[in-house]
């Protein structure tokens, strides 16, 4: 791209990615591949299933809400948690097990910017293109085995997810 993109308040690219409402504000198309910036909305209880980590960096700027977010020591012997809430920054290199979890009585918001723009074809993959960021389609009933598997299988080819029976207590 030769020129500068701007996105406004109310654009986006819309996408219900589990129960989240995921706005891409900036895509890889518009940083050279060098970031994605995201407008994150996650309701109470939300956030991914299980830790996590990926070869790219990401940074959480919170904007409202109440969240927990977990990590796990190298060697796979420490779980942590530590609260953030509007106002607080989190930055994860890469390769480092994470998590979040809204864990307010209200929806909370987020902006997450990745380095380089990996998660933007995840995002793709496994959401569902919306419309309407603040009336998304409410999720279905509960997870059907074959759906779990074909998003643990998406999940899985964009970073590596550390089994339940691995972390510590």
């Amino acid at each position: 791209m030769d020129t500068i993109n701007v996105t406004r308040a109310d654009q986006g690219e819309y996408w219900l990615v589990g129960t989240d409402v995921t706005t891409i504000k900036a895509s890889g198309r518009d940083t050279s591949g060098k970031l994605l910036v995201l407008d994150v909305t996650v309701p109470p209880g939300g956030g991914p299933p299980v830790l996590h980590r990926h070869p790219f960096a990401e940074t959480f700027r919170f904007l409202q809400g109440e969240f927990e977010l977990s990590t796990v020591d190298a060697d796979l012997n420490e779980l942590s948690t530590v609260r953030a809430t509007a106002g607080d920054t989190v930055s994860i290199p890469s390769m480092v097990w994470h998590n979040f979890k809204n864990v307010g009585s209200a929806a909370g918001k987020f902006i997450a910017i990745h380095s380089p723009a990996v998660m933007e074809a995840f995002v793709r993959e496994i959401g569902l293109r919306i419309d309407d960021p603040q009336n998304p389609p409410e999720p279905g009933g509960p997870t059907l085995d074959e759906e779990w598997r074909r998003m643990m299988e998406i999940i899985q080819k964009y970073m590596e997810v550390l089994p339940p029976d691995k972390v510590p207590r």
